[in-house]
């Protein structure tokens, strides 16, 4: 590696390793963030998939554990729970990083203003489709019904996920602060600490220990992407870690079946975030991706870089979009053709080939349709 922490104050390799390469010794901004797009790009096409077949997960019946519905959408949800883990990683490792010193105000109104105007334009849209029956007739909902959604619930099932990166925004001012100043071990003390409660709660809500630590929430992963970021992890847990989480998916799913089948209900226990099986299947594979060459990748395949690289210049217009896309698809809206994870185009097939199918169709849909909207200067300035 070109550049050392040792090489610049002549500190120990322990000390080396104690802390985050300085920005100022760090390589080139483009080079640095490289990996941030590929990332992006690929937790934004993650998600349209699961979307697109998760549905079969709630439509369990115990009547028929052997589901074949059910079982692919266990199985694709188990090699998928990532996806999401990945935005908050993001954000992490490049907002906890430092860089360009801003005034409080300034970092969190452009911050704030990236998440909650899109927030409010697309909760708007997303009301509105989810009352178009009585819109439609002319009834309209009750105000009661229309304050309790907005105010009480997600609006839309996706959206949750805005209000909780805007709250992750207001801390990181004093998270900086944290980054900034901690040593290695202190990270990694803070770290083991938020994600071992947020699993005992996720496990165990009622015991006094821990039924007072949810609002840790989901800082573990916001400070976990900026360390694997800022700090060099050794080959030997790397050599731990890949295997174990290879096992994961298959494990998750599996054991997801278990649950379900002897609860008689869908069990979603081992899908939850906090999971451990989840976090170790998200830091691993987010490690590897972050490790990866990929500037040697972008020149061997200028053409995929190029589409990569708009992928994730779109991809929170993506998901903003693409549940509306997928429930059209699926309505068969569109001159009436069925699209969904077991009728694609009218015919039938098998939800391991349709369900994929599906997420590249209606990715390719969200793309165009963000596409679009970019066209207006207002839309591409205030909506995406």
């Amino acid at each position: 590696m070109p550049y050392s922490c040792a090489q610049m104050d002549n500190s120990s390799p322990k000390q080396e390793l104690e802390r985050p390469v300085p920005l100022a010794d760090a390589p080139p901004m483009k080079q640095k963030r490289l990996y941030a797009n590929y990332i992006r790009a690929i937790a934004a096409c993650a998600v349209v998939q699961m979307h697109s077949i998760g549905v079969y997960l709630y439509q369990y019946n115990p009547a028929t554990p052997m589901d074949v519905n059910f079982i692919t959408s266990d199985i694709f949800y188990g090699h998928l729970r990532w996806a999401t883990p990945f935005f908050i990683m993001i954000s992490g490792a490049l907002l906890l990083r430092g860089g360009r010193e801003e005034p409080l105000g300034q970092f969190l109104g452009k911050r704030l203003r990236r998440v909650l105007v899109p927030f409010a334009f697309w909760g708007t849209v997303y009301a509105l489709y989810l009352f178009r029956g009585e819109l439609y007739f002319g009834t309209g909902p009750s105000w009661g019904r229309v304050v309790d959604v907005i105010f009480y619930q997600d609006i839309y099932f996706h959206l949750w996920f805005i209000p909780m990166i805007a709250g992750l925004y207001i801390l990181t001012p004093v998270l900086r602060v944290f980054t900034r100043t901690a040593t290695r071990a202190e990270v990694e003390y803070y770290l083991a600490l938020i994600l071992f409660f947020n699993a005992l709660h996720h496990f165990l809500p009622g015991v006094f220990i821990v039924k007072h630590f949810a609002w840790f929430g989901y800082v573990g992963y916001y400070l976990l992407g900026y360390y694997l970021s800022a700090f060099p992890i050794a080959w030997s847990w790397k050599r731990i870690a890949y295997p174990l989480a290879l096992l994961m998916p298959l494990l998750t799913a599996y054991g997801t079946w278990w649950l379900t089948v002897h609860q008689g209900t869908y069990n979603e226990t081992l899908f939850v975030y906090a999971s451990p099986n989840v976090l170790l299947m998200t830091a691993a594979l987010f490690l590897f991706l972050k490790d990866v060459d990929w500037d040697t990748f972008s020149n061997r395949y200028p053409r995929v870089h190029k589409a990569v690289l708009y992928m994730a210049e779109v991809s929170y217009g993506v998901y903003f979009v693409h549940p509306i896309i997928l429930d059209v698809l699926k309505n068969g809206y569109i001159f009436g053709l069925q699209i969904n994870p077991h009728i694609f185009f009218n015919y039938p097939l098998h939800p391991a080939i349709a369900g994929p199918l599906v997420a590249i169709l209606a990715i390719a849909m969200s793309v165009g349709v963000i596409t679009l909207m970019g066209k207006s200067a207002t839309l591409k300035k205030w909506v995406m």
